[in-house]
């Protein structure tokens, strides 16, 4: 694995700022209501008894896998990190359905789930704008400055 050198592109400083920022929120919006995550997460995964510190467990572990991609994007430039961040956006887009539906009952949807959301699209966005698409494509070059 060849670390990426040279500064890198502004999409991509707004990429690992905005995927960071989404995964921060996510994470302190779980720590901030510990009880209803736990409520959510024995919904959803009720074979796993949900113990406080099982759920903190939980969200840290997410928290440090949001921090894998951007490590690989910002430090290696590495192509497939690009992929796993769409997968990942894509994962979350599929609750937007329902989030549509509870705002056409006129209830509210989370603001910090939102916001999430929606830096992690952006996230994924900067990573395909022409300026991202030139850095991943010359990653593995040698600056020749570098040898002067």
């Amino acid at each position: 694995m060849k670390l990426a050198s040279g500064s890198r592109p502004l999409a991509i400083r707004i990429f690992a700022a905005a995927f960071l920022v989404s995964a921060l929120i996510a994470y302190l919006d779980g720590l901030g209501d510990i009880p209803a995550y736990q409520a959510l997460l024995r919904a959803n995964v009720p074979e796993v008894a949900w113990s406080q510190d099982a759920v903190i467990v939980t969200l840290s572990a997410r928290l440090s896998i949001a921090l894998i991609p951007i490590a690989l994007v910002w430090l290696t430039a590495a192509n497939f990190a690009r992929w796993m961040v769409t997968v990942l956006a894509l994962g979350k887009l599929i609750n937007v359905p329902e989030a549509v539906q509870i705002v056409a009952q006129g209830d509210r949807i989370d603001p910090a789930w939102t916001a999430s959301l929606t830096l992690g699209l952006l996230a994924v966005a900067m990573l395909f704008t022409p300026a991202s698409n030139r850095w991943f494509a010359h990653k593995g070059e040698v600056d020749p400055a570098v040898f002067e």
